[in-house]
């Protein structure tokens, strides 16, 4: 498994859960990661970066280099990074490669041309970086379609790159994806494959395969004991924003804000969790702030203390916390986009806002409150398509028989 992080970040995350799905299969899993944790793992950690003074020296290349051309920055990683993957990949022989995200160690997608030669290589897709000019997540942009440039409306944001270099940069996907035909792609969300399909992956084979949990770990827990665990003691309701960093444009912080503002039903309790703050003041609003939060046992408190998660994302692929939130039994509020309207299901798992404005989502808010109010009780079918759709046993297993049919069938480019 080749990925820049090796658990920091909702990628990395979906990639540490598989890695660990699959040893529980009996499958031995090695991951190449740019930035390791440091921790110890049920599976085999290898950095990817060469030894300190050999990493500041490829950061003191790259980054100016990266200014200065994309052929400039990815010869570079050829004469490097690539050397360090091919010598990697000799040594472990691999049966399958599975490539995670690559943006975050400052790595050019180039690095999968050394993967398919050595074995069936799987991409996972966790967003769209891999067919656009250099965006995660392209908004309300098309360029992707036939060629990103100098126009792109977001250069400046993560992962930037000059609007002179974007053109290039989306050649360089072009021509990797065309010389690597029998490389595969897994999209967690339909509309992230539907999006791949309509871009430079669509002479190649994608498959949806949704995320897993475990879901002996995140399950339902007692609503009034994890409120007393998590110091909840204010009145209302309460509601749970949560995302990495809440104040990000791509997580909802231009709109989260707005919204809690415009709904009705007050008292109400705003818990949020990850980093950075809500600024809300409003009468009857009270926020308790949990700061950021990884250990997996008090997440599900939080979820489970909760009796609405509302998920303010303007553009999302599969999101971690509207599937931990359903597994856990507690219904989310979220706009219909990517692949939230895959978990969010209107009188099963949530509400969907018919627009993505704050108007909008403050009143899809109110009316989840106003039916929970009335008795609605969501949280069995909640865990219910948790169970039938989000087991880690599931996602790997269709993992495994991807990876057997790719194998069966001789899939190396040459």
């Amino acid at each position: 498994m080749l990925s820049d992080l090796e658990t920091q970040g909702g990628a990395a995350v979906g990639a540490s859960r598989l890695a660990e799905g699959f040893i529980r299969a009996g499958v031995q899993v090695s991951r190449l990661v740019c930035f390791p944790d440091g921790q110890t793992h049920s599976w085999t950690t290898q950095p990817l970066r060469g030894s300190p003074r050999e990493r500041l020296t490829w950061r003191a290349i790259q980054y100016p280099l990266k200014r200065l051309s994309v052929s400039a920055a990815a010869g570079a990683q050829r004469l490097w990074v690539h050397p360090l993957l091919r010598r990697e990949l000799e040594e472990l022989k691999p049966d399958v490669i599975s490539v995670n995200n690559l943006h975050g160690g400052d790595w050019w997608p180039t690095l999968v041309s050394d993967c398919t030669p050595h074995a069936p290589t799987v991409w996972t897709l966790h967003d769209m970086w891999s067919f656009t000019g250099r965006c995660a997540y392209s908004y309300d942009c098309r360029n992707f379609v036939s060629g990103c440039d100098a126009s792109c409306p977001t250069p400046s944001e993560y992962p930037a790159l000059p609007p002179r270099l974007i053109a290039d940069s989306w050649e360089l996907r072009r021509r990797l994806l065309a010389s690597n035909p029998r490389l595969v792609g897994v999209c967690p969300s339909k509309w992230l494959g539907r999006e791949a399909l309509a871009g430079l992956w669509k002479n190649h084979r994608i498959e949806v395969i949704p995320y897993g949990l475990d879901l002996n770990i995140y399950q339902p827990a007692n609503k009034e004991f994890a409120r007393f665990v998590l110091g909840i003691d204010t009145p209302g309701p309460v509601l749970l924003v949560a995302a990495q960093q809440l104040e990000k444009r791509r997580k909802g912080g231009l709109i989260i804000g707005e919204a809690l503002q415009r709904i009705l039903h007050r008292p109400l309790t705003v818990m949020t969790m990850g980093h950075g703050s809500l600024n809300v003041e409003a009468e009857g609003i009270y926020l308790h702030s949990l700061g950021y939060v990884d250990n997996e046992k008090k997440k599900v408190m939080v979820y489970s203390g909760a009796d609405i998660v509302v998920h303010p994302a303007p553009v999302d692929n599969l999101p971690h916390v509207v599937m931990e939130s359903i597994a856990c039994g507690t219904p989310v509020v979220g706009f219909p986009v990517g692949g939230v309207v895959d978990m969010i299901r209107p009188g099963e798992t949530g509400w969907l806002a018919e627009a993505v404005t704050s108007e909008a989502l403050a009143s899809a808010t109110d009316k989840a409150l106003r039916d929970l109010h009335g008795g609605m009780d969501l949280r069995p079918t909640c865990r219910a398509v948790a169970e039938s759709e989000y087991g880690i046993e599931l996602q790997v297993r269709r993992y495994l028989e991807l990876f057997r049919s790719l194998r069966a069938s001789g899939a190396i480019t040459p």
